[in-house]
């Protein structure tokens, strides 16, 4: 058959303001009703990110979202908040609170709720649940709720500026939980970046040439920390943080490591002992996927993302084994609703085949999220892209 399914790897979503209320803990709906009707007072829309022409009710009416994504030839989503419980920046995906009890009550009570939409399609909604990493073990308990709740995934939380580092050995047992569960981290972009103020252009470019760099950081973090060393089950995928900078940072670090450890005597006094093993690069191949989203050149230059077997020694590009494709949908710079254009151009790209192209737009996803594509084949029989003949 040579129809493909669309796994997109970055969906958004909310529950109504008004609904969020009945998954919060009983002690914190009167300050909800609080927060609720400030933010209704501002006359924005109960929506976070999104789309003008695409209605607030598209992210948790599952009938008009389902229907809205087929139409993209779209079948399953790998799903991101668009906005939680007493968040104070309305376009930060894992929102925070002022007050860190509120924020810790409202990611509880977006999690319930994930659990709940996900439910009504679990093998097509593949939510990631948001889990901080202040307190550990409380981490570690919500890694197996999610699990046992039936939930894709955990978003990765973002590094902010107090919060323990991800090469810090205190964090394995979280690794543990999560090389234990099989669940894939996901590290959104912009997660750690900061709020830019005054709001306008300015701030929005800032963001727009920062944001990789911000929730990039757990890359090298982990891999120059041992953690896929003493964890080498936890897969990693960075969804919409942009994938120039995956190489050149790679490549550094390579270079470092070839240099040997003598170029750092003059920090004779620090613990020098290497907690990894392998070139930096080669844990990108193992443990990491590209999230590559809103899927376009923009993104990533379609003559960087290649076929295995096609790459010079020593030559580092996205590969078709590791790079996956996002819709992000309905944020305002999604690719809704001309998503076909962007397969035309990975369809177009003469060095891949359509092996490598199912793997992009649909296997990788499926394998690394849980995804049973036997049982969607009927959907995909019905909404799925033709990729045509193989090459």
């Amino acid at each position: 058959m040579s129809k493909v399914g669309i796994v997109s790897v970055d969906g958004h979503i909310k529950a109504a303001q008004q609904t969020y209320r009945d998954y919060l803990d009983p002690r914190h709906r009167e300050a909800y009703d609080e927060w609720s009707a400030s933010a209704s007072a501002s006359g924005g829309r109960d929506a976070g990110n999104i789309q003008a022409e695409i209605p607030d009710e598209a992210q948790w009416d599952l009938s008009r979202r389902l229907t809205d994504l087929e139409s993209q030839g779209v079948i399953a989503e790998v799903l991101f908040p668009n906005g939680i419980p007493f968040q104070h920046n309305a376009f930060e995906d894992a929102g925070r609170a002022e007050d860190p009890a509120l924020s810790r009550a409202g990611i509880d009570a977006y999690n319930r709720w994930l659990v709940d939409f996900c439910a009504q399609a679990p093998n097509r909604l593949k939510g990631q649940a948001i889990v901080r990493f202040d307190d550990i073990d409380r981490a570690v308990l919500d890694v197996h709720w999610a699990k046992e709740h039936g939930l894709g995934g955990i978003m990765m939380p973002g590094l902010y500026p107090g919060d323990r580092y991800f090469f810090d050995p205190a964090l394995d047992p979280i690794w543990a939980a999560v090389e234990e569960t099989g669940l894939p981290l996901s590290q959104h972009g912009g997660a750690g970046a900061p709020t830019y103020t005054p709001a306008g252009l300015a701030a929005i470019l800032t963001l727009a040439y920062e944001h990789a760099f911000f929730s990039g950081r757990s890359l090298w973090q982990m891999i120059v920390g041992g953690v896929f060393d003493r964890f080498p089950g936890i897969r990693i995928a960075f969804i919409e943080t942009e994938v120039r900078w995956i190489g050149p940072a790679l490549a550094l670090f390579d270079s470092r490591v070839e240099m040997g450890d003598d170029w750092m005597e003059f920090a004779a006094y620090l613990e020098r002992e290497r907690a990894f093993a392998r070139k930096p690069s080669e844990y990108w191949e193992s443990n990491c996927y590209a999230g590559i989203s809103p899927f376009h050149p923009n993104q990533l230059p379609l003559e960087k993302l290649r076929a295995e077997g096609t790459l010079a020694p020593g030559e580092f590009a996205i590969r078709s084994t590791n790079a996956m494709f996002g819709v992000d949908f309905p944020h305002f710079e999604s690719i809704y609703p001309a998503t076909d254009e962007q397969v035309a151009a990975l369809t177009g790209q003469g060095s891949l085949t359509r092996q490598d192209i199912r793997a992009v737009l649909c296997d990788n996803a499926a394998q690394l999220y849980g995804i049973d594509l036997v049982e969607l084949a009927p959907i995909i029989d019905r909404v799925g892209v033709d990729l045509g003949p193989d090459r």
